[in-house]
């Protein structure tokens, strides 16, 4: 039972961390209050004002935490940043969009994109660093800016509704940052400003293009294509070559077994002529031992000699 309460309490423990640093990570600091009720569209299934969304993304850039400060009064709008302030936390539309919701939401106005983006280089169309956990982003903040240069508030409460963005669970965010601030001013007015500063250094990397991962996917393919034909090519050469060297083998072979044959055969044609050679000559002999001659006186007085044969026949015996 002792055990039970222990393990209870230690995951008691664990859940109260995790929740307490998601907290310290999604970290907000705003002031800005929204006052308008036709706005409420903007805040996040979390009820969180796009105000206090966006002081969460630009903390990524400054060490975790950044205030969004409030409009001072009705007709006055949230500058983009300076030229010692831009960072990529900043000079996206994801945030501009929020910023420019923040300050419908104050019943303030709205500065186009271009007019965001003057001291920003480069300039990103997403949030170019990794959501912090537990913040969730309305869809309309992803929504194009680009193309009537200016936030659509009618569009964006059309798309109120869709899937909002969170942090990737196997990403790992980088904290990265430089001096941040945000500026507004009043059309009546003599403008205010409001800045914030950290010491971290800041790490900045472009969002990878899918244009050139297709075409690095396409490189890469030939490549291993190119590849795999050369090595068919050298595996057919590689047999033909082979089987060449085979046959030749082959016939020097045959040319070897030919030459020693030969010697042989000589051998064998002299064996039997020396053998018939003595077969006749042991008949010549057989002959002679029973030849005699006789002389014979011819008419004109001339002597000659005359073989004759000695043949005996079993009937004289």
């Amino acid at each position: 039972m002792g055990a039970t309460n222990a393990v209870r309490w230690l995951a008691a423990c664990i859940a109260l961390a995790a929740f307490f640093l998601a907290l310290c990570v999604t970290a907000q600091d705003t002031d800005a209050v929204c006052t308008l009720a036709s706005l409420q569209w903007s805040f996040n299934t979390e009820k969180q004002s796009p105000c206090a969304v966006a002081s969460s993304l630009l903390g990524v850039c400054s060490g975790g935490d950044y205030k969004v400060v409030a409009l001072p009064d009705i007709d006055t709008e949230y500058l983009g940043p300076s030229i010692d302030a831009a960072n990529p936390c900043q000079c996206n539309t994801v945030v501009y969009s929020l910023m420019s919701a923040c300050a419908l939401c104050q019943n303030g106005t709205t500065i186009t994109w271009s007019e965001w983006i003057t001291n920003c280089a480069p300039i990103y169309t997403t949030f170019p660093k990794p959501i912090p956990d537990g913040l969730r982003v309305p869809a309309y903040a992803y929504l194009d800016v680009e193309t009537q240069d200016t936030f659509d508030a009618n569009a964006a409460m059309q798309d109120a509704n869709a899937t909002e963005s969170t942090a990737l669970p196997s990403t790992t965010s980088t904290t990265s940052s430089t001096q941040s601030s945000v500026t507004v001013s009043q059309t009546s007015s003599a403008p205010a400003s409001v800045s914030s500063t950290s010491s971290t250094s800041e790490s900045l990397t472009a969002p990878n293009d899918p244009r050139s991962n297709a075409i690095g996917g396409g490189v890469v393919g030939g490549i291993l294509g190119l590849a795999l034909l050369l090595l068919l090519i050298g595996c057919s050469i590689a047999f033909r070559r082979r089987r060449r060297i085979r046959a030749l083998l082959q016939t020097d072979s045959d040319s070897e077994q030919g030459a020693l044959s030969s010697p042989s055969q000589g051998i064998l044609d002299n064996s039997s002529k020396s053998a018939d050679s003595e077969s006749a000559s042991a008949k010549m002999s057989e002959i002679q031992s029973g030849v005699t001659t006789t002389t014979q006186m011819t008419p004109s007085g001339v002597s000659r000699t005359v073989p004759s044969m000695n043949v005996s026949s079993s009937s004289d015996n």
